[in-house]
């Protein structure tokens, strides 16, 4: 689930996101499938590892080799596969939608992942802060003004910082050392920080669990910094509880995947 719905990497996230879904034939609802399979196991090819069912190597709901770039990952894919019981619960192997993502739809259209990346620097979510109260103000700037520091320092992405929700123009170069920083990044880790990013509504939170510098848990304290100050405020909101979960359990996830692609 993302939150941050109105950002245009949404759109990305929704077309790329599906694809196990589609591979396993639950597209309609109700529909599941069967557990079809006995054995999992990993296989060595050349320069990359895959996972075969019965024997039989892989393919990715794009029919693409399922080529795994650690043998980590891989070891923990197939993990997921095997702990499925009678019937194939997708929502439990979210290794494999992040891997297969990587294979089908961020690869043949990088660039593209790249730039909706790139634009949450011109509205990050740590850019806009609150005029009151006090409180709120003062966790903003404890929590997300190291954040930006680290990332003019680290990266040479100075961001400016607004109060309220109008638009503020962020500095070119800025945005494009960004771009510089994400280029290099395989489908693989590019797809983790997509991940990041969307659900935190913050390219700079991103970067920052991807290059080590907070873990994913502050990370996560750093994006639902507004609304766990709304609980706090006013009190239980199921609905909002549920969607704080939700994220945090997404952006761990993408977490794993990242650390299982590191040799």
């Amino acid at each position: 689930m993302i939150l941050f719905s109105m950002h245009p990497i949404k759109i990305i996230r929704t077309s790329i996101g599906c694809c196990l879904f589609l591979w396993l034939a639950v597209g309609k609802k109700g529909r599941t499938l069967k557990r079809f399979y006995e054995k999992v196991t990993v296989e060595k090819a050349e320069d990359y590892f895959t996972v075969a069912l019965d024997g039989r190597s892989m393919r990715t709901p794009g029919m693409n080799a399922l080529s795994l770039t650690t043998e980590k990952l891989a070891n923990n894919i197939a993990s997921e596969w095997r702990e499925q019981d009678a019937t194939i619960k997708p929502d439990k192997m979210p290794l494999m939608s992040l891997a297969a993502t990587a294979i089908d739809r961020v690869a043949p259209q990088k660039m593209e992942v790249i730039k909706s990346v790139v634009a949450y620097g011109e509205t990050d979510l740590l850019c806009y802060r609150a005029f009151e109260p006090e409180e709120l103000v003062a966790r903003q700037n404890n929590k997300w003004q190291p954040l930006l520091d680290w990332a003019k320092k680290a990266i040479g992405a100075e961001l400016h910082v607004t109060g309220g929700i109008m638009p503020l123009e962020q500095p070119l170069k800025s945005i494009k050392a960004i771009r510089d920083k994400i280029t290099h990044y395989d489908a693989f880790n590019l797809t983790g920080l997509h991940e990041l990013t969307a659900i935190s509504g913050s390219v700079i939170i991103g970067l920052a669990v991807m290059e080590d510098y907070i873990d994913v848990n502050e990370g996560v304290q750093a994006a639902q910094l507004d609304s766990l100050y709304q609980l706090e405020r006013w009190g239980d909101d199921p609905e909002l509880t549920l969607a704080l979960q939700n994220s945090r359990r997404e952006m761990l996830d993408a977490f794993n995947f990242i650390a299982l692609l590191k040799v």
